[in-house]
């Protein structure tokens, strides 16, 4: 089974694990999200809830933290050397938020954009997101999950291009392929590399798509930002095969072999 998400991951840009978080921690997150809106959501504060986190009081909570800490996700975390962090963000897409289907629009975090507090001139970038789902998205266009597979090595390659200025320029705008709107179940965790195309699709449906995302650091990211930008797997823990099936993936891009 390793070798089978490894491989999608490095191929890719993620893995997404079926039903991989127990029922009781999902409940308990979802409990403790539903209590925290009733009590404390502001309505004028929903723009900042949406680019930064829906309840801030409540990030760096148990009922949230243990989603990673205490299902097997934080196995998959430990065995790449990925340190965990101390706080979540929570991530609501509002049944229908959008009257229409609309192509969804890719990015990377951490470049500067109305709303999310990235200062002008910085690239606060990290290593992977992980994702756990406390609902279900019943089609497309339900605040699905979006990603470009693949476009993580267009963005290195980018990054390669352009040197360390890119640290000090806008968010790179570079056609990422063909988006996949995934279709994630309660319990189902992604994890994504940090240079993986994605977005949340509209939600034209009746259901609230409601997801934790934890972003993940390799020890030294903070020191070499452009360095962990221009190497997709600097500081990641793989094994010599994996190292060699991440050469073979480079090998068959190189070539035009799929």
């Amino acid at each position: 089974m390793r070798d089978g998400w490894v491989t999608s991951l490095l191929k890719n840009g993620y893995a997404h694990f079926a039903r991989l978080v127990p029922d009781d921690l999902i409940d308990a997150a979802r409990a403790a999200i539903d209590e925290d809106l009733r009590l404390r959501y502001d309505p004028q504060r929903e723009n900042e809830y949406s680019c930064r986190t829906y309840c801030p009081d409540l990030i760096g909570q148990p009922p949230i933290l243990e989603l990673l800490d205490r299902s097997p996700v934080r196995d998959i975390v430990d065995e790449l050397g990925l340190i965990r962090p101390t706080r979540g963000q929570i991530a609501i897409r509002r049944a229908h938020n959008f009257d229409h289907e609309c192509a969804p629009e890719p990015h990377i975090d951490g470049f500067p954009a109305s709303g999310n507090g990235v200062p002008p001139g910085t690239v606060n970038n990290h290593s992977a997101t992980l994702g756990i789902f406390l609902t279900t998205t019943p089609r497309v266009y339900a605040g699905n999950l979006t990603v470009w597979p693949g476009s993580h090595r267009l963005y290195e390659r980018y990054f390669r291009e352009r040197g360390p200025q890119v640290l000090f320029e806008p968010q790179p705008e570079i056609d990422p392929g063909t988006a996949v709107q995934l279709m994630c179940a309660s319990g189902d965790a992604v994890l994504m590399h940090y240079e993986l195309a994605h977005t949340a699709a509209v939600n034209t449906s009746d259901v609230e798509r409601i997801a934790v995302y934890f972003r993940l650091d390799v020890p030294d990211l903070e020191k070499n930002r452009w360095e962990h930008l221009s190497d997709l797997w600097r500081g990641w823990r793989l094994t010599e095969a994996h190292k060699q099936s991440r050469l073979a993936i480079e090998i068959d891009e190189a070539t035009g072999h799929d």
